[in-house]
């Protein structure tokens, strides 16, 4: 199996790029540009053959002492490029002496090929890495499949559409965006700081990403906002739902009813995963079940926290 440990200074990103593009679903977050932001340059690589498939290992130090951990604004990484021979479990079992404590959350896309499928590969990570492999709950809809939005989604569509209300794409900028998102929710995730903040908006470069905002269409006033990451065209791209709120009079209207149905109206049809990222919170995961989503697994890998 000849995977190989690259420093970040050494990966070549067209080719990286290229790889992560070719994935069964491609993820916005393992572009190399997305990545290199939100990690603040703080990464290194497993790479399979000459960029068959490639693995990211975003790092943090504690006492010159390099670990494994998940980014912020960053649901899923692991594997990503062809998956016909090598696996999610290669690439660990690979890291296995390199770093004693990882948390990763790993996109399911990659092994749907392979042997390793949910139901087998929980004990095989398990017994040969000596971690702990969680499932999480993601909510997607193939836009590809007609839209099926349920009877409660639908009434308050049509409440909406009474309203005057536009809808508006890069009418505010990515700042704005997450500053609206920090009003509604911010509070909710103390744990995200300036600094993810900033280098999120760092990441959010005009190629992969764009806002809809919700404005009253008589006086402009701003009712939502939110931010959409979007994989560069291919043969299969994803489109994931980031940083989104409403403010308070948006938020007594349900203006964000509005904001999902503008843009799953807009790529209808397309060959396009939406990407609800999330949610475990099950009122959430809820509103994401109103149009029509799906219930996702993907896998959480700790060892050493």
């Amino acid at each position: 199996m000849n995977i190989q440990y690259v420093d970040h200074h050494q990966i070549d990103p067209a080719k990286w790029d290229c790889a992560v593009l070719q994935s069964p679903h491609p993820l916005v977050y393992g572009l190399f540009n997305y990545l290199n932001a939100v990690c603040d340059t703080q990464w290194d690589a497993l790479i399979y053959n000459d960029y068959e498939a490639v693995f990211p290992l975003p790092f943090k130090k504690k006492f010159g002492i390099k670990y494994l951990v998940q980014p912020v604004f960053c649901q899923q990484l692991g594997a990503f490029g062809s998956n016909d021979h090598v696996s999610t479990h290669d690439f660990l079992s690979a890291i296995h002496r390199r770093f004693l404590r990882v948390r990763l959350q790993l996109n399911p896309y990659f092994d749907q090929k392979n042997d390793a499928r949910p139901s087998q590969t929980k004990t095989t990570f398990i017994e040969a890495l000596s971690g702990k492999l969680t499932s999480k709950t993601n909510m997607t809809i193939e836009l590809s499949q007609p839209l099926n939005y349920n009877k409660d989604c639908k009434k308050n569509l049509h409440r909406l559409a009474e309203l005057p209300i536009e809808y508006q794409i890069n009418a505010i900028s990515i700042k704005e965006a997450i500053d609206t998102y920090r009003k509604a929710w911010g509070t909710q995730n103390p744990e995200i700081g300036d600094k993810h903040y900033q280098l999120f908006a760092n990441a959010c470069s005009e190629k992969i990403s764009f806002t809809v905002s919700a404005h009253h269409k008589i006086d402009g006033t701003l009712l939502g906002a939110a931010i959409f990451l979007i994989t560069p065209e291919n043969r299969k791209r994803s489109l994931h739902y980031v940083c989104a709120g409403p403010t308070e009079v948006g938020k007594s209207i349900g203006v964000m009813h509005g904001i999902i149905d503008f843009v799953l109206t807009r790529y209808k049809g397309e060959n396009i995963l939406f990407d609800f990222e999330g949610s475990s919170i099950e009122s959430v995961a809820s509103f994401y079940k109103k149009f029509g989503a799906t219930e996702e697994p993907f896998f959480c890998f700790n060892r050493g926290f």
